[in-house]
């Protein structure tokens, strides 16, 4: 059985590439962009950036070869203890057939840290290298003033050693409105909409708990790659995780008619035979083009039959805050129902 493999503690003097992975920083954001670099340089962290960090012309051409041989440099560099993306983007996958999976196997293991199109890049790590990786807020969300917990705990959670334990819980309250991070650099975290948690499937005053190795990330691009050989999910459990799988899932663009489409799809092909619970991340889009069919709808349609537990609105991805889920960690998640609601949770992590 092939164990997971955690990258070194970050310490002062780390180094910390920041590069893209499929589409450069627009020039309206390279003021934030400049601030939250500097707040990793004032933690005490070397930053180099990457080449194609900065998107310098309007409509700016960028070519999966070069990202690729870009990225492989720095997951080779043995310099290198960790990568952070500004953002996401769109086709990270592009660039999977043109990493050498099996020289990373062979180099020192590095934090990737993100989420959106970052996770399409870890969860191949986590599956192919079996290289932990971080799915968190990403790095333009991190000013160097932010206060939020969850943020704080990216810093933390990079300078844990094998072997080590930590707790997380909902949020109280959520971010509903996009951040402008052109018109305002320095916009903080303002959550202000109370956050529930809920369960699908119980209806009753119970508690449910769900226990295995983390893995997931975006449902609109992992989503198509769990059965993929980058991602390859019945291997992975196989090979890495016999105890069984947490899976997380978070979407960004699709409608809730695509949302059931590709859970469905999930189902069909056998993915939810490996997992132990699934939790979802709340949806920014909430209805589809039909009124009748809504994100509730399509995750009844698509899970209703499931006999795992599975959460939702949970804190993860692109309606901020974003919990600190470690892929390839432990974790157990416990939590108090009462009619559909969640009114506790704790997870709780290991790097085992």
């Amino acid at each position: 059985m092939a164990n997971v493999l955690y990258p070194a503690p970050l310490k002062v003097g780390s180094k910390i590439a920041i590069c893209s992975l499929s589409a450069g920083v627009k020039a309206k954001y390279h003021t934030r962009l400049d601030i939250v670099i500097n707040g990793l340089k004032n933690r005490g962290y070397d930053v180099i950036e990457g080449e194609f960090l900065r998107q310098n012309k309007p409509r700016e051409q960028l070519n999966a070869k070069a990202h690729a041989q870009q990225l492989m440099g720095f997951l080779l560099d043995e310099e290198i203890d960790a990568i952070m993306p500004p953002m996401g983007g769109e086709l990270a996958m592009e660039i999977l057939p043109l990493l050498d999976f099996d020289a990373i196997k062979e180099a020192k293991p590095k934090w990737l840290v993100g989420f959106s199109d970052v996770s399409t890049i870890a969860c191949a790590l986590t599956a192919k290298c079996q290289w932990a990786t971080l799915h968190s807020a990403n790095l333009m969300q991190l000013h160097p003033d932010e206060k939020n917990p969850y943020s704080l705990q990216i810093f933390e959670t990079l300078t844990y050693e094998t072997g080590s334990k930590f707790e997380q819980g909902p949020s109280s309250l959520y971010q509903k409105n996009k951040p402008s991070y052109a018109q305002n650099p320095n916009e903080l975290l303002s959550p202000s909409e109370p956050t529930k948690w809920q369960c699908l499937n119980y209806t009753d005053k119970r508690t449910i708990e769900m226990s295995g190795r983390l893995f997931g990330g975006c449902l609109d691009t992992v989503g198509l790659l769990l059965d993929s050989p980058f991602l390859a999910l019945h291997e992975f459990k196989k090979d890495s995780a016999p105890e069984g799988l947490i899976l997380y899932l978070e979407n960004s663009e699709l409608t809730p008619t695509t949302v059931a489409r590709f859970l469905l799809s999930l189902k069909l092909a056998g993915i939810f035979d490996d997992i132990n619970g699934l939790v979802l991340g709340r949806s920014e889009i909430t209805q589809s083009h039909y009124d009748a069919f809504d994100y509730r709808h399509a995750l009844d349609v698509a899970l209703g039959g499931c006999l795992f537990p599975v959460i939702f609105d949970a804190d993860i991805g692109h309606v901020q805050p974003n919990l600190n889920l470690v892929n390839g960690a432990t974790c157990t998640l416990i939590a108090d129902i009462n009619e559909g609601i969640v009114n506790s949770a704790s997870l709780n992590i290991h790097l085992s």
